[in-house]
């Protein structure tokens, strides 16, 4: 599976509990800068529960 967007990506990372820097490259700059900044939010305050990892986009609940 190649990720398109955030939300493929955050589903990898729900399922496999990891994901590849190679795939992460392919990812729009938007996508990614909210990625990392959702797996920062997740290792702090979530202490890495993948189950825990929020699958909805912050930003784009913003723009609609």
């Amino acid at each position: 599976m190649t990720l398109r967007n955030y939300e493929d990506a955050v589903e990898r990372i729900q399922t496999t509990g990891q994901i590849d820097l190679v795939e992460l490259k392919k990812l729009k700059y938007d996508d990614l800068d909210e990625l990392v900044e959702e797996i920062k939010k997740w290792c702090v305050y979530a202490n890495g529960n993948i189950t825990k990892f929020n699958k909805n986009s912050e930003k784009r609940k913003k723009n609609n």
